[in-house]
């Protein structure tokens, strides 16, 4: 089946050129006819929110340039086939440097409230988490389960129901944005995954986006009603949302397919320092450039940002072939990294799982319940089933001893925030699901991801001069995964702790759970060092970077933007995504990004205001854009 729809995926790329209104590769003749506001760097989670979120000004004009192409192809639109996009040209197909501390490996990179309260001690005035809990709920189009099936936003009506799972805090929602949230598909073994976790002592959470994380539940998920992934593209960048001419009361977004953005275009006026355009390569690979009358907002995420500031002559130290403009020593550096352990396990054949959804027969009921009705497996999320947990909970006597040697890393951002996140996928997952099964028994994963390693890395770049004029450059991924010896202890304990709640479910007659990789009786509990060696060996990202254009004060030679995400020291320049975290949250980081990009939305709307001020600047911009 993943070969099949791989292939479908490959034949609907053919629809990447087809213009659709607002949506289309660069047009000479007609885009450089605009003034644009605005330019926005990247299409993705962040680019696709603070673009719209500008454009609800009807004199606006934003542009996006976007180095993809249309999202509508199966691969995206079904959540459950996500990994057939890997390594596609739908993907920037990083790969890290050989991690020392990781088994030399090179690993594909395929792009709490504490923790916020966090943000703001370290200097970023306004990130509480009280601060931001109305730009999370901004965003948000909560499906309430328990609504009539007629209802807009109630449930499908022949999807499978678990509603003692589909529980929730009405107050950590909001009802009213884009991008929807859904109770969706979920494999019965999920439910039993949940059960066994209680049995073992996890308490039931009602909420994880409630009053804290720690507990056990099945996860919310970014799915439509329709059953088809709500991706901030889908959700944000709509047609209504994307027309020239300001219809519904909107500005215009434009959003150019095949852009690869070169580097920033700047000027230096009376000594500021000011970003004015963007050069980019269009689809037919030829040079252009164009202007931003306001801003020039970088999208690009936590190796797309750096990358292009890099390129740009702004970083740390002058690069080979590219004229330094601006020192900036954060650049590049605090990569962090969310990295999970695996272990996989049989299940008993009468246990449903993905494995046996990828047999022909059932590939195609799938494939139809999928476009015909919006349900079914295709529709999960493959994540399931959760457990956020802290150390001493699970591993008392590890934590005293670690702390009898002096060598517990406490890093968590409070005594309510996760130190592990243990997560059900109920199939055969190894090496981001390109490592299939042997064959379409049942299998299970369970997974531990280590929420705030101690480790941290960079991201540089690799230049030289380009064969048809400019600069090529390539990223160089150095994460430096477990370079600090207690994060690999750590994922051991998670090891221990899947081993543990399966234990529980191996005892269920209808799930099973005998563990096929790595073996106990190869890495057995009580072998710590082979354990860390396999933690070390077969840990995997879990497509989590963040940090590489850090937030915070000037004071911080290693901040990149300021509690504004202005770029320190250039005016008209921000970076507006993952990269600014100054630390990686104990969550996923999907939903933190949207809430900065609505944040940013409104930094920019308040700096460009039609006060006096905001006037002033206006014009003054214009006119420097046009030197």
């Amino acid at each position: 089946m993943m070969s099949s729809v791989a292939k479908l995926s490959k034949v609907a790329q053919v629809l990447k050129f087809r213009p659709r209104e607002g949506k289309a590769p660069w047009d000479q003749a007609k885009d450089t006819l605009v003034h644009y506001d605005y330019i926005v760097l990247g299409g993705g989670s962040a680019g696709s929110v603070v673009a719209s979120r500008l454009a609800e000004d009807p004199a606006v004009n934003v542009l996006v340039l976007e180095a993809g192409y249309s999202d509508e192809v199966l691969a995206s639109r079904a959540p459950g086939l996500y990994s057939t996009i890997f390594q596609t040209d739908a993907d920037w197909n990083y790969e890290t440097v050989p991690q020392t501390h990781a088994g030399n490996r090179t690993m594909m990179q395929p792009r709490a409230a504490s923790d916020y309260d966090e943000w703001e001690a370290l200097g970023n005035p306004g990130w509480s988490f009280k601060e931001c809990l109305p730009y999370f709920k901004k965003s948000e189009g909560f499906n309430d389960p328990n609504l009539p099936t007629d209802h807009p936003r109630g449930p499908l009506t022949n999807r499978v129901r678990y509603p003692e799972l589909e529980t929730f805090d009405p107050h950590a929602h909001g009802t009213e944005g884009p991008w929807q949230v859904t109770f969706h598909y979920l494999f019965h073994l999920s439910n039993r995954f949940v059960a066994a976790s209680q049995a073992e002592g996890i308490p039931f959470n009602k909420d994880f986006n409630g009053e804290s994380t720690l507990g056990v539940n099945r996860i919310q998920t970014f799915i439509q009603r329709d059953g088809v992934r709500s991706s901030l593209s889908r959700a944000f960048l709509r047609s209504e949302d994307v027309v020239p001419g300001g219809k519904n009361g909107r500005g215009r977004v434009r959003v150019v397919f095949g852009a690869d953005a070169k580097r920033i275009l700047f000027q230096c006026k009376r000594g500021v320092k000011m970003a004015s355009g963007i050069e980019f390569l269009d689809h037919n690979n030829v040079r252009r450039r164009v202007m931003a009358t306001r801003e020039v907002l970088l999208c690009g995420g936590a190796f797309g940002s750096p990358q292009l500031l890099l390129a740009s002559g702004v970083g740390p130290s002058p690069q080979p072939s590219i004229p330094h403009f601006h020192t900036l020593a954060g650049v590049g550096a605090n990569l962090q990294d969310h990295l999970g352990l695996s272990v996989t396990f049989r299940a008993r054949d009468r246990c449903q799982t993905l494995n046996q959804e990828y047999g022909a027969y059932n590939a195609m009921k799938s494939l139809f319940n999928f476009v015909a009705s919006g349900t079914g497996p295709l529709t999960t999320q493959i994540g399931e089933g959760v457990i956020f947990v802290r150390l001493e909970d699970i591993a008392p006597e590890w934590v005293a001893q670690e702390k009898a040697n002096g060598t517990y890393q406490e890093r968590a951002s409070g005594p309510g925030s996760p130190h592990l996140e243990v997560i059900l996928l109920p199939g055969y997952v190894r090496r981001h699901g390109t490592i299939l099964a042997p064959d379409f028994k049942s299998y299970f994963t369970v997974t531990a991801l280590l929420m705030n390693p101690g480790s941290s890395g960079t991201f540089k770049i690799a230049s030289k001069p380009g064969k048809k004029g400019g600069v090529d450059v390539k990223g160089v991924v150095d994460p430096n995964y477990l370079a600090e010896s207690f994060d690999a202890r750590v994922l051991v304990q998670g090891v221990k702790f899947i081993r543990r709640i399966v234990r529980r479910l191996n005892n269920d007659p209808d799930v099973g759970g005998r563990e096929v990789f790595p073996g106990e009786a190869a890495m057995p509990d009580h072998d710590d060092k082979a354990l860390e060696k396999y933690a070390r060996e077969a840990a995997e990202t879990y497509y989590h970077p963040v940090g590489t254009c850090k937030m915070g004060p000037a004071s911080d030679p290693m901040a990149v933007v300021n509690s504004r995400l202005n770029v320190h020291g250039i005016e008209r320049l921000r970076v507006i995504d993952a990269s600014t975290m100054p630390k990686l949250v104990a969550a996923h980081t999907c939903a933190p990004t949207v809430m900065i990009a609505e944040r940013a939305a409104d930094f920019i709307k308040e700096d460009w205001s039609s006060s006096s001020r905001g006037a002033t600047r206006v014009q003054t911009t214009i006119a420097e854009a046009r030197l």
